[in-house]
């Protein structure tokens, strides 16, 4: 267990009262505000080391810099090809039992033991669609 660290608790409350998927650049000027002797490399440490335990999640964009998501509930991420928004997609129970069958037959077709998966869509966002379809 780490030490308690008033730096990654700051960061790690920041990213679970967040709906965005913050860059560490983005989360770190967000909180220098807050804690103004806060350095970039603190921010990076941390993040590493709440990814490690589980505690956060890193979502490796497709366009930019990874993000960060606070919320490890199970769910989807879509990202936007165009403007490169990521965006929470939460399944409805028979679409979870959909894809838990589906992990279950993989398992077995091929002799391993699925313990999780994960869903990254890509396509157009809402706002970005509109404007390509006008």
């Amino acid at each position: 267990m780490k030490k308690y660290s008033k730096q990654r608790e700051i960061i790690l409350e920041s990213l679970q009262n967040r709906k965005d998927h913050p860059t560490a650049e983005s989360l770190y000027i967000d909180l220098k505000r807050q804690m103004p002797e806060l350095g970039i490399a603190t921010v990076y440490r941390n993040l590493t080391e709440l990814c490690e335990q589980g505690i956060v999640k890193k979502i490796k964009a497709k366009v930019g810099p990874d993000r960060y998501d606070g919320n490890i509930k199970p769910h989807i991420h879509f990202e936007c090809k165009n403007c490169g928004e990521i965006i929470d997609i939460y399944l409805k129970e028979e679409q979870e039992h959909k894809i838990s069958n589906i992990k279950k037959q993989v398992s077995e077709a091929e002799e391993i033991q699925c313990d999780s998966s994960e869903i990254y869509l890509t396509g157009l966002c809402q706002k970005c669609k509109t404007q390509v379809t006008g």
